[in-house]
């Protein structure tokens, strides 16, 4: 995922996160501004009593989440990087094996053409021009 789509998708979930949390508490923070009327002289006071109590289970809903984007986040790379690296062990591996039947044909080419070294020059010259690999 690029770094603009790592920020498009955060952004996505705050705001998902806030939302849902003044929905699903918004009651309860009514209340508390309720609860708390007469005790306050000012809007000030009464929200700012209603967010104390209800602020720290936003609080942690937004630890909760914002640690959990960084753990998927993390163990997504470390997926990845060992996908990349099983990869190019797979694609080495079959680079081999395809050398080495190479290398297999080429001999056994030879031995039918009679001189070792005449008919492997023979054999990879036509090999590499008919494919556009230049000769080993």
């Amino acid at each position: 995922m690029s770094p603009k789509q790592r920020m498009i998708t955060t952004l996505w979930c705050a705001i998902t996160m806030a939302s849902t949390m003044v929905l699903s508490h918004g009651h309860l923070v009514m209340r508390e501004i309720m609860l708390h009327w007469p005790s306050e002289d000012s809007w000030e006071g009464r929200l700012e009593n209603a967010l104390y109590t209800q602020g720290g289970l936003v609080f942690l809903a937004s630890l909760v989440i914002g640690g959990t984007i960084l753990l998927r986040g993390y163990f997504l790379r470390v997926r990845e990087e060992e996908m990349t690296r099983r990869e190019i062990s797979q694609r080495e591996k079959h680079e081999r094996a395809a050398a080495n039947r190479h290398e297999a044909m080429i001999e056994s080419l030879a031995k039918l053409a009679g001189g070792a070294d005449h008919g492997r020059g023979i054999v990879a010259a036509k090999k590499s021009h008919a494919s556009g690999v230049k000769p080993r």
